[in-house]
């Protein structure tokens, strides 16, 4: 499924994405999923946020003069068994997807990982998640 990621490009200083996480929590918006990566100079924080509150979430932040940017990802939920995620990667692979990047979460509790994947062809990516 597609869906819509916030991505803020932040100076890589210490305390930058607590600015982040708490400007989006004083304004009730609960982030479902986050990665954080960094260069030396900047770092950039990608979010999900519940559907409902995407526009709101972007409009805040940059109302805040943060650098941000949205985009769609692919979302997949991945059965939480070994050899799972390989079976998706290898579906992608074989249709020359390439992944810009990803990132996941899963619990003990769930028998799904939540996947975020951001491929170069993202409707084809899509289709082929769609099938799994």
């Amino acid at each position: 499924m597609l869906i819509r990621q916030i991505s803020v490009f932040l100076e890589n200083r210490q305390g930058m994405f607590a600015e982040i996480a708490r400007l989006l929590g004083n304004n009730g918006i609960n982030m479902k999923a986050f990665t954080v990566s960094e260069t030396e100079d900047f770092g950039i924080a990608r979010i999900i946020v519940e559907r409902s509150q995407i526009d709101r979430a972007f409009n805040l932040i940059k109302s805040n003069s943060y650098a941000v940017t949205m985009n769609q990802v692919v979302y997949l939920e991945c059965g939480n068994v070994p050899g799972a995620m390989a079976d998706a990667m290898e579906r992608l692979a074989a249709a020359g997807i390439s992944v810009e990047y990803m990132y996941a979460f899963a619990d003990s509790s769930s028998e799904y990982s939540r996947v975020i994947i951001r491929p170069d062809n993202i409707e084809l990516a899509n289709q082929i998640v769609q099938e799994l």
